[in-house]
């Protein structure tokens, strides 16, 4: 991957600065967990990813675009979110990753089209 701490870092500051609320930003992030977990292979698991090449870890019903996750999937994992009361910093970080991340898979997915 292309990205670093210092990529991860201007986007959050960026997140930061555009003033969205904490309520828009919990729920950024419950979307951006579960896109994520719809595309890649074992994307609910804590581990770190353990490739480089991100077409090997795509979910075999993967073909041309991002899968999207279901609005009420969203819901309930936002409301967990909320009642872990992060730091609204902490959560522009972890979002800003997973953007990052789903940027590149989205590369993946269009140099590989089938």
């Amino acid at each position: 991957m292309v990205y670093n701490k210092e990529d991860i870092t201007e986007l959050a500051f960026k997140r930061y600065k555009s003033g969205e609320s904490y309520d828009d930003s919990v729920w950024y992030l419950a979307y951006y967990t579960l896109k994520i977990t719809k595309n890649i292979k074992n994307g609910d698991s804590i581990h770190p990813l353990e490739t480089d090449n991100l077409l090997l870890i795509l979910n075999e019903n993967v073909n041309g675009e991002l899968l999207e996750p279901d609005n009420e999937e969203v819901k309930a994992l936002a409301k967990e979110i909320s009642s872990r009361q992060e730091p609204k910093s902490k959560l522009h970080w972890f979002i800003s990753e997973k953007i990052l991340l789903l940027r590149e898979i989205e590369k993946v997915i269009n140099e590989n089209k089938s």
